[in-house]
């Protein structure tokens, strides 16, 4: 193939909407069909169908040859991931595929699941990743009042539960595609998170000047006066050594100075004694 060829190509590859690449054809009798495109018709699925793109359970779902989506409206969407944090993206993938029943399911065939309370068990997207454990890649679908339904994890001890609103679209045995109240939780496959605890007032410090140490003063400095032996009966005097030099200047350089200067007068006293 010639260069120019080849570059037009790969060019092509790369303009292919996205649709197309995320929805291959199917094989045999099934139609071709693309999720988030069924879906972006409906705005107030925005939300999860950007979490069935953002997650690529899209792709999975287009590979398929019959699916039931269970689609929760934007307002359940924003409420879980409000109050769930920052979910990991493995948790998100999995919550997805929960809502994935791998059969078609419509409003008739939820109209005709029998009344006696018995639920019927659909296997989940979820379940073919092998990370489902203890039944949490399956649910149970029980049919209330006329032509209701209550969708449940099949996993022991599960308390979320999404009832069955309406019907939203399907193509017949392909695809079919049900609003549910709110998102089905398994246990196990988020763990919401405690809200943080509030963190105390940090104590308010008080500044306080603090005031200089006082500098040393010449009598603390100087030696003890010292008495000479007398001479010829004669007491020899001391002189005066009470007086105080005068106050230093504040700062670490007048300290240093003062200290010296009382060395200073102390010596030369010591020296009039000799």
């Amino acid at each position: 193939m010639a260069p120019t060829t080849s570059l037009l190509a790969l060019v092509f590859l790369f303009l292919l909407p996205a649709a197309a690449v995320a929805a291959p054809p199917a094989t045999g009798d099934a139609a071709a069909f693309n999720v988030t495109e069924i879906l972006s018709r409906y705005p107030e699925f925005k939300l999860f169908n950007l979490l069935l793109s953002k997650t690529r359970v899209a792709r999975e779902v287009n590979r398929r040859s019959a699916v039931t989506v269970l689609v929760p409206d934007n307002s359940a969407v924003d409420w879980l991931l409000r109050r769930s944090a920052r979910l990991p993206r493995a948790a998100l993938v999995e919550l997805v595929s929960v809502h994935v029943a791998l059969d078609y399911i419509d409003a008739a065939k939820l109209a005709a699941l029998p009344r006696s309370g018995q639920p019927a068990v659909v296997t989940t997207l979820f379940q073919t990743t092998g990370a489902a454990l203890n039944r949490t890649g399956f649910l149970n679908v029980t049919a209330v009042g006329r032509a209701g339904a209550v969708f449940v994890s099949a996993a022991p001890g599960s308390l979320v539960s999404a009832t069955f609103r309406r019907a939203v679209t399907a193509r017949p045995y392909n695809i079919s595609v049900l609003q549910i109240s709110n998102f089905v939780v398994p246990p196990g496959v988020i763990t919401r998170p405690r809200p943080p605890l509030p963190s105390p007032p940090a104590p308010r410090m008080r500044q306080m000047a603090i005031a200089p140490s006082p500098a040393p003063t010449l009598a603390s400095l100087r030696p003890s006066p010292t008495t000479l032996p007398s001479s010829e009966g004669d007491a020899a005097e001391a002189p005066d050594t009470t007086a105080e030099a005068p106050t230093p200047s504040h700062g670490h350089v007048a300290e240093v100075t003062s200290w010296w200067i009382g060395a200073a007068v102390g010596v030369a006293s010591m020296l009039g004694y000799l």
